[in-house]
């Protein structure tokens, strides 16, 4: 199966096993959290937590002080779109829409746009116009990210806590304003104003920062994170895990262990015998980077496809629908059906249908508008029912040929073998 970038493995030392990290498509099933769990109980078993070449929980600065009764996640866009359209004395009157895309991003079948079309009043911090922020009625364009205040805290990777941060490179070209900015200078205009102490937010970072502890004794930790990029180090009152802390990995919030339930799919196996699997784009992630004519034009770098969208069959599938290197075939779910060109890839599995996601804007700069298909319009409704997540993994699709290849797939190369190339130099 073909393995998005968040795939990830990690190899241990211990004689009798080896340290594994799970994510991508094991996690975006019906029992993705119970995966997690059980890669998690796995590595406490064999003593590979918290030690040298095995799995680390880095300490997070925002919940390492987190007790009983703290504010819990906010509703995923589901929850948050379905309140929006059963309205009612709480429906939401203003919406503020920052760095994101729900209306391309999400399943259809949630109705993301109907919602936003209620609101009375949306604004967007967008630098372009796209599916979601054409629906506002105020566009406050955000900085780039060389012209913008950076802070980071990874989530894993590190055996102590960290925070990046980096100081923007260059001023602003045109008349553009930090979000964080906007947000303050509003909660100070409120008839009922918000006393927050900060004018800034380089001034609101410096503040945090600060209230961490130092390098040296007498440092200053904002001065030092400046200086190198960062903070990281160990977290007052944190403790490293031990192996008897280990065990509890088998439970969430203190409920019970959770038993394995085999995962479920969206269609009928008799009428939709493929599994589809949409994954992230090396060059447009999920398609917030497809406005960029120059990564339109970069080669994928196992297809070498570009401009355009396309669909991976394994050699075998391919041969048994009688489907050749770009041919035309629709996929279907049953949400919906888009087509593209095929592309023959070794890499995946025989009952798996890939494609990237990223293209199939209606609006995102001429650049990408009208550009290929998005494969999200396939997607279920179908969530994993712990956590809420949408189990992006878990819908399955029929494959038709539609037709010759009609000049939309474009490749850097001109074939996937050398075989041909060989004889004639050998020749």
């Amino acid at each position: 199966m073909k393995q998005p970038l968040s795939w990830n493995w990690n190899t241990g030392d211990c004689m009798c096993a080896q340290s594994r990290s799970t994510g991508g498509p094991p996690l975006a099933q019906t029992n993705g959290l119970f995966s997690a769990l059980a890669v998690n109980a796995l590595n406490a078993l064999v003593g590979s937590v918290e030690q040298s070449g095995g799995v680390f929980f880095t300490p997070q600065l925002g919940t390492v002080h987190a007790v009983a009764g703290a504010a819990a996640p906010g509703p995923s866009i589901e929850k948050v779109a379905a309140g929006i359209l059963a309205g009612g004395a709480t429906a939401t009157q203003v919406l503020l829409v920052d760095g994101a895309n729900p209306v391309f991003t999400t399943p259809p079948s949630w109705k993301v746009r109907d919602a936003f079309e209620r609101v009375p009043f949306i604004a967007s911090f967008s630098s372009f116009l796209d599916e979601t922020s054409v629906l506002a009625d105020l566009i406050l364009p955000d900085h780039s990210f060389l012209e913008s205040w950076i802070d980071v805290l990874p989530e894993a990777g590190a055996t102590m806590a960290v925070a990046s941060v980096a100081p923007p490179v260059m001023r602003p070209l045109h008349q553009t304003r930090a979000m964080p900015d906007v947000l303050l200078d509003v909660g100070r205009r409120l008839r009922r104003p918000l006393e927050l102490p900060w004018q800034t937010y380089d001034e609101m970072l410096g503040a945090t920062f600060a209230s961490l502890p130092p390098a040296t004794p007498d440092g200053d930790a904002w001065a030092e994170a400046q200086e190198r990029g960062g903070w990281w180090g160990p977290l007052p009152g944190h403790r490293v895990a031990s192996q008897g802390a280990a065990r509890d990995v088998g439970t969430v919030s203190g409920r019970d262990a959770f038993a394995f339930a085999a995962p479920q799919f969206d269609g009928d196996p008799q009428h939709y015998p493929f599994h589809f699997l949409p994954y992230p784009s090396m060059t447009f992630f999920d398609g917030s980077l497809a406005h960029l004519p120059w990564l339109q034009e970069m080669p994928d770098p196992l297809t070498s496809a570009m401009w355009s969208s396309w669909i991976e069959l394994n050699p075998s599938t391919a041969e048994g629908l009688g489907v050749q290197q770009g041919d035309v075939v629709e996929i279907a779910s049953t949400q919906g059906a888009v087509r593209a060109g095929v592309v023959i890839s070794p890499g995946i599995a025989p009952d798996v249908v890939a494609m990237p996601v990223g293209q199939g804007h209606q609006m995102f700069t001429r650049y990408a508008s009208g550009r290929g298909d998005n494969p999200i319009a396939l997607l279920a409704p179908v969530t994993e029912a712990a956590t809420g997540a949408l189990a992006w993994a878990a819908t399955r699709v029929r494959i038709a040929r539609v037709g010759g290849p009609d000049g939309k797939l474009i490749l850097f190369a001109g074939g996937m073998r050398e075989h041909a190339h060989e004889e004639l130099s050998r020749g």
